[in-house]
């Protein structure tokens, strides 16, 4: 070979090197573009060769850094849960005997739970410090060594510094207590600002922020009227001898009128001066139609319809972002397997789906499912996917999914019998899932025996407790009943272990909860007549839990099924929400049990005469944070509870102290807490107007609905290989509607825009909108309906 040949070879070598290496980079920033734009990051300019492969292992230790900050908050929480209280006596010891450790007197009551040594809890707190200050220094690396280059903001630096200020203030605090264990702790501040800095809250604060503008004219009007009212009940009652308890100076008339305005309690307030006073009941009325029934109502309303309009527009802009990303993720893939940008090939595909799985924030997909996802998607078999049906694989990518093998072993094992008739029919009869079960069953299953079975059992259980109430002594039929009833349980696992496998019949929770309290209640009804060990006694809740499956009937009522569908996917949606109220009620709580710990006792003289101690409400205290977080709950659901404020008033050494409880009226009441009802209301609606299309589809099309329309293909494509798959949405369901709806929407103004062109589109003939569909254009037609079935 010649020395030019020679040179020529090793050039193309390395340009083929090259072009492999720069295709693998392809694939991992697609990888990456695609995991930023489901969280919704922002970021529209990554890095690329030679540095691109360091930043993105750097971003993985950043992610894996932000799994171990969220652990280390909620040992945080935790800690703060069960660490000693600071008002308790705090030797800096490492023993646990402290069951004396915070009883001031006889009358102090706490909640009970056990305490960890303050020697114990400063450790813990330093290593999970620790842990916190690794995650926001990783995160201040990988913006100043990759993205401020790029002029991106990966970590915003205002949250950056701002735990970096809670870390400064927690470890003086730490210090201080060390060494001078004082009564007040400032520590709860800086861990309710890590809190404060989960993405839920910073998002949802910047919600209540734009919202509250909204409301603040109609709250100064509301607080004008409580001054004005206030002000003319201490000049009508300042000089009267009777019924101007509340209202005999400035400061006790407006706290009255706030009470009567804001809380229920308007009665206990008005009650007295109404007795003596017939006619300053006109004054109260017009009072209470004025702030209680017009202003406050009117406070709460513009305030709620404020975040429905914010989160509408955010909703809509988010899934637009989201969008954008997933096509820019594409684009990249595409050009990374050498095409022009159109189209992804099926290597390159399962390549970008294994690099996908690598994040920590992400699910890992095998690559015998990859490909199983690839095959149902290409239902065309022409080995390339589009932009439209890449936004449907990213859709089943949020699927949290696992297989089982669906048969029992009887089908390896004993193949001639699994094939007969007859085992059919068994089959069918216990309930393999075959379509024609009802007709070769003619309507009967294993399953409804079970449930004669078990309406007999309850007629046992209802025997049993009469006897039980009237202490009367059970005939010894009963137990023999119980333990044939055991048995019968017993053959129930075996029968349906025929016909499914284990692993198959554990991955339903109700089968596990019954394999579980079979064992259980044979296990006590045996030691009961053998040993009589009178462990039965132990079981007889979990007896009256296992007839709980009687009424899995009721899950064939469509009412029953929308209630399950819409709870399930309420507490998902509102998870947000819930987030930045427990982060609200964490705050108060632990600067309650802070400043009011340890005087809220009986024996306390300076609680004699008020309504706190006559109403024995002082099992409601701020000893510790299980009792305090108690008291803000009850504030929470009552809006305002105005004998706290009173006891505090009359106990604490700290001036205004009581003041934290119209605070907490504002901010957690009349703020997040009336947002979480809005959010909920909106969110029921929204899933019921959803219920309703899809069940009109129902009849209408004989499809499912939505969500399991989008698996159908994908699960019948398992199945062929004798696997059953199972799967749930991984998050937020709602914002994969919300993508599918913002896609249908960039199609048809691209379509719009385009007129009455025609056109030829493209397609594959198996599109992925949302209910089907062609692909794009198709001779002019747009996107029309038709065979897809997993658009996301």
């Amino acid at each position: 070979m010649s020395e030019q040949h020679q040179v020529h070879h090793a050039h193309r070598i390395t340009l083929q090197q090259a072009q492999e290496v720069a295709g693998d980079w392809g694939i991992a920033k697609a990888a990456w573009q695609l995991e930023d734009a489901l969280m919704d990051t922002g970021i529209e300019v990554y890095p690329d060769l030679p540095g691109g492969p360091k930043a993105r292992a750097a971003h993985f230790k950043l992610v894996w850094a932000e799994v171990g900050y969220k652990r280390a908050l909620l040992a945080m929480v935790i800690l703060s849960i069960f660490e000693t209280p600071s008002w308790c006596r705090s030797e800096l010891d490492f023993h646990f005997e402290i069951e004396q450790r915070c009883d001031l007197s006889e009358g102090t009551l706490t909640s009970g739970i056990p305490y960890i040594s303050p020697g114990w809890s400063l450790a813990i707190e330093v290593v999970l410090m620790a842990i916190i200050f690794r995650k926001f220094m990783m995160e201040s690396w990988v913006q100043i060594q990759v993205f401020d280059q790029l002029k991106q903001e990966y970590a915003k630096w205002t949250y950056v510094r701002f735990g970096m200020c809670c870390l400064a203030l927690e470890a003086a605090d730490v210090a201080i207590f060390a060494v001078f264990r004082p009564r007040f702790r400032f520590a709860f501040l800086a861990r309710a600002g890590y809190l404060c800095l989960l993405p839920a809250v910073t998002k949802l604060v910047s919600c209540v922020v734009m919202c509250l503008w909204e409301m603040v004219s109609v709250a100064v009007f509301l607080v004008g009227v409580i001054l004005f009212f206030a002000w003319i009940a201490v000049t009508i009652f300042k000089d009267l001898d009777q019924g101007n308890e509340g209202f005999n100076t400035f400061r006790k008339s407006l706290n009255s009128m706030f009470i009567a305005g804001v809380s229920d309690e308007f009665v206990s307030v008005f009650l007295k001066s109404y007795t003596c006073y017939r006619w300053v009941g006109i004054l109260w009325l017009i009072f209470l139609v004025i702030a209680h029934v017009l202003l406050l109502s009117l406070v709460l309303d513009t305030l709620c319809a404020a975040y429905m309009n914010y989160s509408e527009h955010n909703a809509e802009a988010m899934a637009k972002r989201k969008l954008t990303g997933i096509g820019r993720a594409f684009d990249t893939l595409s050009k990374a397997s050498g095409g022009d940008g159109s189209q992804v090939t099926k290597p390159y595909f399962l390549a970008f789906v294994e690099e996908f799985g690598k994040s920590p924030r992400m699910n890992r997909i095998p690559g015998d499912q990859a490909v199983i996802m690839w095959d149902a998607i290409d239902a065309d078999g022409s080995g390339a996917i589009e932009k439209s049906e890449f936004s449907g694989i990213v859709g089943l990518i949020q699927y949290d999914f696992w297989t089982t093998t669906k048969d029992s072993f009887v089908k390896t094992r004993f193949p001639d019998l699994w094939e007969t008739d007859s085992y059919k029919k068994f089959r069918a009869f216990v309930g393999s899932g075959d379509d024609d079960e009802d007709e070769v069953t003619n309507g009967w299953t294993f399953e409804r025996v079970m449930n004669l079975v078990l309406l007999a059992n309850l007629g046992l259980v209802v025997c049993e407790t009469y006897c039980d109430l009237h202490k009367w002594e059970e005939p010894p039929w009963m137990d023999l009943m119980e333990l044939i009833f055991s048995f019968v349980y017993l053959g129930e696992l075996g029968v349906k272990l025929c016909v499914i496998s284990f692993e198959e019949y554990r991955s339903s929770i109700s089968n596990q909860f019954d394999f579980f309290t079979t064992w259980l209640l044979l296990g006590t009804s045996i030691a009961e007549r053998l040993f009589a060990s009178g462990l039965s006694t132990y079981a007889n809740m979990l007896r009256l839990l296992r007839l709980l499956r009687v009424v899995k009937n009721l899950k064939n009522l469509e009412t029953v099924q929308f209630m399950i569908d819409t709870v399930s996917k309420l507490v998902l949606s509102a998870k947000d929400m819930l987030t930045l109220l427990g982060v609200v009620v964490f705050f108060f709580t632990m600067a309650s049990v802070q400043a009011f710990g340890g005087d809220l006792y009986e024996g306390n003289e300076a609680l004699e005469g008020t309504e706190y101690l006559e109403k024995h409400m002082l099992v409601l205290n701020f000893n510790d944070v299980p009792s305090a977080f108690g008291c803000w709950v009850v504030m929470l659901l009552c809006e305002y509870e105005p004998n706290f404020p009173e006891a505090v008033s009359k106990t604490s050494a700290i001036p205004w102290s009581w003041m934290i409880f119209p605070i907490f009226y504002v901010c957690g009441v009349s703020i997040v807490f009336e947002l979480v009802k809005a959010f909920t209301i909106e969110v029921f609606m929204s899933l019921k107007n959803r219920w309703v299309q899809q069940q009109k589809k129902k009849k209408e099309m004989n499809a499912n609905a939505i969500h399991e329309d989008d698996m159908v293909e994908f699960v019948k494509a398992f199945e062929k290989t004798g696997k059953k798959l199972h799967y749930r949405i991984r998050g937020d369901p709602s914002q994969l509607e919300q993508i599918k709806e913002a896609q249908e929407k960039l199609e048809k103004e691209e379509m719009e825009g385009e007129g009455g062109h025609g056109g030829h589109g493209h397609g594959h003939g198996h599109g992925h909108g949302h209910g089907g569909g062609h692909g794009h254009g198709g001779a002019g037609s747009g996107h029309g309906n038709g065979e897809g079935k997993h658009g996301h």
